[in-house]
């Protein structure tokens, strides 16, 4: 006979002067989970915005950013739907990109309130950087830097070049199935989340690269540590599945080039070397226009959509000097 036991999460103590905790936030009638982990409270504050929707990388910035937290207080996010904040995926109406960026700004103050900080950093990647960017552009005197990593800018723009890269290499490499497939449902955007399947799973494939420079942060959520319950691991995938079904086509709207031609913070942003064209494209003419008070790009050449986790050790050289700048 096998028993199931429930274990709480739980995370790792640190010092007497430090902060080791997963708390939940309220954001207005839901409540949001935070994982806050650094040396030092009186440290500058940092909040991580993860990717994809319904995903977590709390475990993941544990196990590969811990020398952050000899820098920062670093709170990173679940998102809605995402790990402990799974609850709040209900009901799903109310997850939209302005809810998002809501969640962002709530969670914000929250910190600012308790560690005693007029401005605090924050860090957006993948999906979770538009979000992100909307947040400071809304309200940029609540941050002192705004740092994007495997920038998202137009997601539309971006699934139309995967689509066309992933139906190339599908011929290119005999996957005559895949290829059909592709040109049967034609070019994104598709009103069903669920037709976004082929390209999801191919794409790390069809731009795929050398990762042996690299740590092993490349291939996704890190669950299998003791931040996570029982139940939340089990609810990952269908946690992914329905979120993204209620707020991707709102993401869909919004274009960084025409709607954020300025920030007024300084911005950084790290970038792989083999990041997906379909996402390296629309941020190189971004970038290009972007008005800032002061902006710059670091780009990690052997890593790609997630180099932050890919160079963990570079990332945190990078944040160092963000800070000290």
């Amino acid at each position: 006979m096998t028993v199931a036991v429930a274990i709480p999460a739980r995370t790792a103590p640190l010092g007497p002067r430090g902060v080791a905790e997963l708390t939940q936030v309220d954001v207005g009638g839901y409540r949001l989970g935070v994982m806050i982990r650094g040396v030092d409270t009186a440290a500058p504050v940092l909040l991580f915005i993860p990717g994809s929707p319904g995903g977590t990388e709390i475990g993941t910035v544990r196990r590969y950013l811990g020398a952050l937290e000899r820098r920062f207080v670093v709170a990173t996010l679940d998102r809605r739907g995402g790990g402990s904040s799974y609850p709040a995926l209900d009901p799903t109406a109310t997850v939209t990109l302005d809810s998002e960026v809501t969640d962002t700004l709530a969670v914000t103050d929250y910190l600012r309130r308790r560690f005693g900080q007029e401005k605090i950093y924050l860090l957006g990647h993948s999906g979770g950087s538009i979000v992100t960017v909307l947040a400071v552009q809304r309200h940029p005197e609540k941050y002192r830097a705004y740092i994007g990593t495997g920038q998202a800018v137009d997601l539309v723009t971006t699934d139309r070049i995967a689509y066309h890269d992933i139906l190339a290499w599908a011929r290119f490499t005999g996957r005559n199935g895949l290829a059909a497939q592709l040109l049967d449902q034609g070019p994104p955007p598709y009103r069903s989340v669920y037709r976004y399947e082929p390209i999801m799973m191919y794409a790390p494939q069809a731009y795929d690269y050398d990762h042996t420079p690299n740590a092993p942060g490349a291939t996704g959520f890190t669950i299998g540590v003791a931040e996570y319950t029982l139940l939340q691991k089990v609810h990952t995938m269908n946690a992914i599945l329905d979120t993204w079904s209620a707020l991707y086509p709102d993401m869909q709207h919004v274009d960084l080039r025409r709607d954020v031609p300025r920030l007024a913070v300084p911005v950084y942003f790290v970038q792989g070397g083999h990041e997906m064209r379909s996402l390296a494209e629309p941020f190189r003419d971004w970038y290009q226009q972007l008005d800032a008070p002061q902006k710059h790009q670091y780009v990690f050449e052997t890593a790609g959509h997630r180099a932050m986790f890919e160079q963990p050790d570079r990332f945190v050289a990078v944040m160092a000097r963000i800070l000290a700048g």
